[in-house]
């Protein structure tokens, strides 16, 4: 079996800068230095001893992630984004969800922990406090990613939610729609989702238009509730002329309340969704969306997580806040007169 010598030796290069590429420390290196190492050590099938690496350095070179909800087809572009930086910088990755449950979040956080991952990505069900307060006592590296919570002294990576939802319903509003719906899961610590009635609101405000409290659905967190608040929705003596729908799986449920009412998009109903994906266009019609940076969202949570992991010291957290992009497409129109 090839070693560390005979990688050094074939590379050209010192032994302490192989050492250096296998621990994922390519600062101060050229990426033509980084290449041909990683080419000797293809060609000799060469594989460090890591669990002697994690015995001698008490790291695993691996970091944990837990997502809310993995069932949510944003995560799975998210984890690509992750799963690339761990590859560039050499981690490994472990993943866990919690369902939104708060008991399940702790125990992931815990059973993680035990197998000594070196930092979290978490996705966090916005309660567990008291745990993160003590993560944060011990000095444990971790960051928040897509939701923020009260406690102020996090390194967090978020997206602009307010600024999407504003410019959703406005662009809604400069089509001449006064008679605007949304539809959201359960706000309850979900910032995300707080965010997105108060972009809507502000939107409102701004064109002075008066908040109708029956034109706001909170639906339950399950399958299908999204249908049926959209049917009630389309029942009042007033309905709504468009609708901003808030998460991937509601944006379907919207449209299926909408066919479920009898009514057409956009002809009777105009729709805005959120979160954009290469089969929204395909819809009929294709759905004007929110698009979210989901894939820089896991490179830009795992490269803050990595750096904070190998800080001497602490420094002063860091909050990431990523742009959204309105895609427009052809499921909204002008109100008909």
């Amino acid at each position: 079996m090839a070693n560390i010598n005979d990688v050094a030796k074939l590379a050209g290069v010192s032994k302490s800068s192989v050492s250096r590429v296998i621990n994922g420390n390519f600062e101060h290196m050229s990426d033509n230095t980084k290449n041909k190492i990683l080419r000797a050590m293809k060609e000799l099938e060469y594989s460090p001893n890591t669990l002697a690496q994690s015995l001698k350095k008490k790291t695993t070179k691996t970091i944990g992630i837990i997502l809310s909800d993995i069932s949510n087809p944003f995560w799975s572009e998210v984890l690509k984004g992750v799963q690339k930086e761990c590859m560039r910088m050499g981690y490994g990755l472990m993943v866990s969800s919690s369902g939104e449950k708060e008991q399940i979040e702790k125990e992931n956080i815990l059973t993680l922990r035990n197998k000594q991952v070196d930092g979290l990505i978490i996705n966090t069900t916005g309660k567990n406090t008291d745990l993160f307060n003590s993560l944060i006592n011990e000095k444990y590296p971790f960051v928040f990613l897509d939701r923020s919570t009260d406690i102020s002294n996090i390194d967090t990576v978020i997206v602009n939610n307010i600024l999407g939802a504003k410019m959703s319903t406005q662009y809604l509003i400069d089509q001449g729609h006064r008679n605007i719906g949304i539809l959201l899961y359960p706000l309850e610590n979900k910032s995300p989702r707080i965010d997105r009635l108060e972009g809507y609101k502000e939107a409102l405000k701004i064109n002075g238009i008066q908040i109708n409290h029956d034109l706001i659905k909170i639906c339950e967190d399950q399958n299908g509730s999204g249908v049926e608040a959209t049917k009630e929705m389309l029942a009042l003596p007033t309905r709504p002329t468009a609708i901003f729908s808030t998460n991937t799986i509601l944006n379907l449920e919207v449209i299926m309340g909408v066919k479920k009412a009898g009514l057409k998009l956009p002809e009777d109903v105009s729709l805005i969704g959120y979160d954009d994906y290469p089969w929204v266009p395909l819809l009929d019609p294709p759905l004007t969306t929110v698009s979210q940076p989901a894939f820089e969202m896991g490179v830009k949570s795992t490269a803050l997580l990595i750096k904070k992991m190998k800080q001497k010291k602490q420094i002063k957290p860091k909050i990431i806040q990523l742009e959204p992009e309105l895609m427009i497409r052809s499921s909204c129109l002008p109100p008909l007169k």
